[in-house]
């Protein structure tokens, strides 16, 4: 990945689905120096078209909500760690949508080269119909803002102080991404 591009993050969610919508405020709570190092896209749901116009060399974030961690919990891991993870259950939180791993699989066809980048996810509790976070993710929205932040400084070689989160690869049960 080349540290001159900016970082592309890709927010998923939809803002009027409780939880669903952690990302995109996060997203909305950068700081103007960290929003200045990336080129953020709300794609809603992730989907192939998400992926496809990002070069494969380029630095890539994925922040979303997630159901099959604990409301709360943040978890980031390397997207091939995902594309990898064929095995593990993982399936889709709404019928209209592929599995992250089947969309990466996809888009990594198409492009010839795997999607290499970094997951960031919040635990979510409810994905109903609403702008009201559940408690437990409302409490996490600092450092969930915090590990997307840290990720692009990271990304980009900007050593600037702030707030960290360290990695968690490890985790219990499917991970199911909720991007409707």
């Amino acid at each position: 990945m080349s540290r001159d591009a900016p970082v592309h993050v890709l927010i998923c969610g939809e803002r009027l689905r409780g939880d669903d919508g952690a990302a995109v405020l996060a997203a909305s709570l950068l700081p103007p120096d960290v929003v200045a190092l990336a080129r953020i896209t709300e794609v809603g749901q992730i989907s192939p078209d998400a992926f496809v116009a990002i070069p494969p060399d380029a630095p890539l974030i994925v922040a979303d909500a997630a159901v099959g961690i604990p409301a709360g919990r943040i978890v980031v891991l390397a997207l091939e760690s995902l594309a990898d993870s064929a095995g593990d259950g993982a399936t889709p939180a709404s019928s209209h949508s592929l599995p992250a791993r089947q969309v990466l699989a996809l888009v990594s066809e198409i492009r010839g080269a795997p999607v290499r980048g970094t997951l960031i996810v919040l635990g979510g509790a409810t994905f109903e119909f609403g702008e009201r976070l559940s408690a437990p993710v409302a409490a996490a929205l600092p450092d969930f803002t915090a590990a997307i932040a840290s990720e692009i400084r990271r990304l980009t070689g900007d050593r600037a102080p702030g707030r960290s989160i360290s990695p968690t690869s490890a985790r219990r049960g499917p991970l199911a991404l909720d991007c409707q």
